[in-house]
């Protein structure tokens, strides 16, 4: 891989972390999910700047998940064809190995937590942080050294709103 390109995907991650952040300190799902869905454009050009395809995969996916989430459709055949559609198309453009399952399963797991408990700040928040511990795992594989960060600032901020959301109550 070229400097270049290791350069590139830094910045793009860069502008994902920053607005993945936002979204970690947004309380209501539908502003969650906003946000959301444009740091996952900035990680899903990154991911090919990067060449980790099956990140790639699971961020268009998740657009269309954060999508169907802000819109509120309740449709377990798109729920489930979003779920399959990120397992079997990150399986198919998986060019990491083991390690490229990671964003699969990521994605896996916190799209079962958008669709199952979408009504649950908390619960929504924890499924994002485990969401980028793997990705930061994922990113390190990659040479996305802004991603790591970007995935562990993420993971930190989120877990602090949850845990000052908990002394609020």
């Amino acid at each position: 891989m070229t400097k270049t390109a290791i350069i590139i995907g830094n910045l793009l991650s860069l502008c994902a972390m920053i607005t993945d952040s936002i979204s970690g300190t947004r309380k209501k799902h539908s502003e969650i999910m906003a946000v959301q869905i444009v740091s996952q454009v900035f990680y899903g050009a990154s991911s090919i700047a990067l060449k980790g395809y099956s990140s790639t995969v699971q961020n268009v996916v998740a657009v269309f998940r954060n999508l169907a989430a802000m819109k509120n459709v309740k449709s377990r055949v798109l729920e489930w064809t979003l779920v399959l559609a990120g397992v079997v198309l990150g399986a198919v453009f998986n060019n990491r190995g083991i390690l490229g399952w990671l964003p699969i399963i990521a994605n896996l797991e916190y799209s079962l937590a958008v669709f199952r408990l979408k009504n649950n700040e908390r619960a929504l928040k924890i499924a994002f942080i485990v969401n980028a511990l793997l990705f930061a795992v994922f990113n390190g594989v990659i040479m996305n050294y802004v991603g790591v960060v970007a995935s562990t600032v993420i993971a930190v901020t989120t877990a602090v709103s949850v845990i000052k959301t908990a002394k609020e109550k």
